[in-house]
């Protein structure tokens, strides 16, 4: 169901919000006009159908939308790239292979146990003891051991290999520090020619708009930023760009004792396109390196932490040298397909959390990492400039001490708000800006922000004891959290519990609290919703601009209040980064291993462990890739394969290129059931055992009923008692009459209730009918009808143990056909009970 706001705004029309959505991932630099395009010539190239000596520069209408794509981008330059499958039939052992795909197994069903067990969690101890029992030996596998079973997974063909690099340091530390890396452009190489994400990839930057008039600009997946599109005019005719991803953050890798933590950075790539990039079984990011935390034996703390962030620089610029070096020059790489294409790696991300965002862009506390802001303008109502790659380097050149006198120089920063970071690892890497690579983060920057400061002003406003209250006689919803214990003594709150909270603060503090108080909460709540729309436009940018200013125009209310304490007064500032962070959305829209280890020098464990789980990800894809010639064949077409139509599998989306379902089948993707497609399918079937159809659309919506009914045999009168619905008999005749007339179309409902008449009493041809306890209704993606929403459930229970007053759900249902949502708000909608289905 939809969220429904309270229309708290004085003389305002209800606005409209779009429904919630995967979290947005993009970036963009404030417009320019394009210029004029390199002219370079480049030979006779492949585009992937035909060969030409220009692209052209087209445009192409999308539904309503038009789309241009950047002219002589992402060019093909011959098809005899090695694939995945190649570098597979390239290893050592491939000729072992010929007889027996699975070698150095037996057998598929000693590959799938074998599988199994190194991916399970159980130690060697445990699988010594699994392979004695008497019915495993009887299989006769060819390893005996958990040794024996590892060793054979060593052999396996690897993908980019683990390196150690001892880095010196002049400032002792209690330990060495050592560094466990990966070759990033294998790394980001293993991504951009992985089979499954062959249709998944897109190689040319491209403006979208609304319209044909190219007035409103919609921005998606990160090609469709204006900062890709400056990246490919500063790159070589017929480039392709790849833009890097980075992500790190530190993370406790021990239970209860120990106190032993990890700093792992990962690597992905932006041309991913998001619905596959933000899924986590997707694999779409790799684990590049661990990050050395080392104990500096500095007596100063300070001095301490900044030994340890030019720490991170120096091993960042070791790691990612070659990427910056394919930034500069370029380095020829292989599509899923085999295209060979000329690809340059520029930094188009880094996912940070702010302590780590601060530390990368080279400044220290209570400063911004994104603009030039300081704590003390962190409360104000505009964005202040980025704080770009000139600036920060220009500061840096100012600084004449050594870097060496630690104290002299970070004394020296104090003035230009520095960390003491005399070396970025950007600084060298071409197209790399603090200012574009640094965004907001949804989890940490928003998220995070409304539980640690929203939440807390209104249980400081309306009273711990009143909102747990409130939250806690809250109906339970199928599908969401019910706070049964209330909410302000959660400890380890998710990032499902925040969406949880946060779909009912609103509605809940309303009444409770101050007019004004509501307002600034409800803004910074349109906010985030509006900030998750997965392709926004000009429009919606605009209204989240529009947010946050309402939200600072009544944001004194707050310090009124006395809602923003600390530990034993009230604050009296806006000394909040993650509010000052909010100002960046817009600018920026506009671009568990070690547990495997024995707690005992964690990080080599690490990579082997990782190691391990590669390889057979890797043998899995290849030999389940073999076992499907036509997934690997240069002139396979998914749309050669035919379409079934069982509507025994009506639940399941058709997929029909190979590869595709082995994505969906390694990653275990779990598939919501499509009832529209359900219901056009029983709508078209000859013969269908089941009339009338349980599954069937109205309008926008589809319902479904499950085959069998709560209760079957049901007297009329007794469901008008049971559930005091005295206008039930004339309801139904009205129905009736009405489905007579007009038969086929789908009825509305609504108006006032109907009550029996004494002088003509219905008569309907039944007095019993079946009944259903739920129902489910499904809705497609506002954003993208072609996306289909998990259905939701919806209760209509009689009285009974644990519901005494019976359990009915409310609903919005749309009854003035006048009126459309969301373009209308909730003008035309109205609110009904659900009591039963019948």
């Amino acid at each position: 169901m939809p969220k429904v706001w309270e229309n708290i705004y004085e003389g305002e029309q209800r606005r409209s919000t779009p429904e919630p959505a995967s979290i947005l991932f993009t970036e963009v630099v404030p417009p320019q006009r394009r210029a004029g395009d390199d002219t370079n010539s480049i030979p006779e190239v492949y585009d992937g159908d035909h060969w030409h000596d220009n692209i052209d520069d087209e445009f192409r209408m999308f539904g309503e939308s038009l789309e241009e794509e950047y002219d002589g981008a992402g060019a093909c330059y011959s098809q005899d790239g090695s694939t995945f499958l190649d570098l597979f039939d390239a290893d050592e052992y491939a000729e072992c292979r010929v007889d027996n795909l699975y070698y150095p197994f037996a057998s598929k069903e000693e590959w799938e146990i074998a599988d199994y067990l190194l991916r399970s969690s159980l130690s060697m101890a445990a699988i010594d003891e699994f392979l004695k029992l008497s019915m495993i030996q009887r299989l006769h596998l060819s390893f005996k051991n958990a040794k024996e079973l590892r060793s054979r997974a060593e052999i396996l063909p690897s993908g980019p290999s683990w390196k150690c690099q001892t880095i010196s340091s002049i400032h002792p530390t209690k330990s060495p520090i050592r560094l466990f890396w990966r070759d990033p452009v294998e790394c980001l190489e293993s991504l951009f020619s992985n089979p499954l994400f062959h249709d998944k990839l897109d190689f040319i930057p491209r403006c979208v708009y609304k319209t044909a008039e190219r007035l409103l600009h919609v921005y998606s997946e990160w090609l469709t930023g204006d900062s890709a599109w400056e990246m490919q005019t500063r790159l070589p005719r017929g480039a392709t760009v790849l833009g890097t991803v980075l992500s790190s953050d530190k993370t406790n890798i021990t239970t209860m004792t120990g106190a032993r933590v990890a700093h792992p950075l990962l690597l992905g790539l932006a041309n991913i396109r998001m619905c596959t990039r933000t899924k986590l079984s997707s694999k779409a990011f790799l684990l590049t390196a661990l990050l050395p935390i080392p104990k500096y034996l500095h007596p100063n703390q300070r001095m301490r932490g900044m030994l340890e962030d030019r720490l991170v620089h120096e091993c960042l610029s070791i790691v990612l040298k070659p990427l910056m070096k394919a930034a500069e020059v370029g380095i020829m790489m292989s599509d899923p397909v085999g295209n060979v294409r000329h690809c340059f790696t520029p930094l188009a991300a880094y996912i940070v959390d702010t302590p780590e965002a601060a530390m990368l862009a080279c400044v220290r506390g209570k400063t911004s990492p994104f603009t030039m802001a300081s704590y003390l303008q962190f409360g104000d109502n505009f964005r202040h400039p980025a704080r770009t790659r000139s600036i920060t380097l220009g500061q840096l050149a100012g600084i004449t001490v050594n870097p060496d006198d630690l104290e002299a120089y970070f004394e020296a920063c104090a003035d230009s708000r520095l960390n003491g970071v005399h070396a970025p690892f950007w600084m060298d890497w071409p197209l790399a800006d603090p200012s574009i690579f640094l965004t907001p983060e949804s989890l940490h920057h928003w998220h995070k922000e409304f539980y640690d400061h929203d939440l807390q002003w209104c249980i400081v406003v309306v009273g711990a004891q009143e909102l747990d209250f409130r939250f806690l006689i809250l109906q339970p919803t199928t599908g969401y959290r019910h706070f049964s214990g209330g909410i302000s003594k959660l400890k380890q709150v998710t990032g499902r519990g925040h969406h949880d909270i946060q779909r009912y603060i609103v509605g809940l503090i309303s009444g409770a609290a101050p007019r004004r108080f509501v307002i600034a909460i409800r803004a910074l709540m349109d906010l985030r919703y509006l900030a998750q729309c997965p392709a926004p436009d000009d429009n919606l940018l605009a209204c989240i601009d529009q947010s946050l200013s309402t939200f600072h125009e009544h944001k004194d209310v707050i310090l009124t209040l006395g809602a923003w304490m600390g530990t034993k007064r009230p604050i009296e500032n806006w000394y909040i980064p993650k509010l000052e962070l909010l100002q960046s959305i817009t600018s920026s829209t506009r671009k568990e291993p070690a547990r495997q280890t024995n707690n005992n020098d964690y990080d080599p464990q690490i990579c082997r462990h990782l190691d391990r789980e590669e390889k057979l990800r890797r043998f899995a894809i290849a030999t389940s890739l073999k076992n499907h010639p036509a997934s690997h064949d240069p002139n396979f077409r998914a749309e050669d394969i035919l379409e079934e139509d069982d509507l025994d599998d009506g639940d399941e989306q058709e997929t029909n290129d190979p590869r595709t379902a082995l994505l969906e089948e390694m990653n275990h993707t779990r598939v919501a059931t499509d009832y529209f497609r359900k219901a056009r399918q029983m709508a078209t079937a000859r013969c269908d055992s089941s009339i009338p159809h349980r599954t069937f659309i109205a309008e926008n919506t589809a319902i479904h009923l499950n085959f069998s009914p709560s209760r079957s045999g049901v007297k009329l009168d007794d469901v008008s008692t049971d559930f005091n619905l005295l206008d039930l008999h004339v309801a139904l005749s009205s129905f009736l009459q009405h489905d007579v007339r007009e038969r086929g179309i789908v009825h509305g409902v609504g108006g006032p209730r109907q009550r029996p008449s004494i002088d003509r009493p219905p008569i309907l041809p039944f007095d019993r009918v079946q009944l259903w306890n739920t129902v489910r209704l499904q809705l497609k993606s506002f954003h993208n009808p072609d996306i289909v929403l998990p259905a939701q459930t919806i209760h209509a229970s009689p009285p009974g143990p644990g519901w005494p007053k019976g359990r009915w759900d409310a609903i919005l249902v749309n009854v003035d056909t006048a009126y459309e949502w969301p373009k209308s708000g909730l003008s035309g909608e109205s609110c009904f009970i659900i009591c039963q289905c019948i």
